[in-house]
């Protein structure tokens, strides 16, 4: 059975979206209780921009899905 190519980059910008989106939640999150405005911030700066790319991402494959062509040789 062969992959086509357009399910291959759909599944694939998906993929990312989706990794790209839970690192942003998991890294945005914060560790322990939240005692102080100290421990509200996110681990790592740009983690809500990170989830905001994954779901920007996801949507987006949907549009890759729509653009690429089935067929190459035609």
């Amino acid at each position: 059975m062969r992959i086509r190519k357009r399910i291959a980059l759909f599944v694939s910008t998906l993929l990312l979206g989706i990794v790209l989106a839970a690192l942003g939640i998991a890294l945005s999150a914060p560790i322990g209780p939240t005692e102080s405005p100290v421990y509200s911030n996110p681990r790592v700066d740009y983690a809500p921009l990170m989830f905001v790319l994954g779901i920007t991402l996801m949507f987006g494959s949907a549009v890759v899905y729509e653009i690429v062509p089935d067929r190459w040789d035609k």
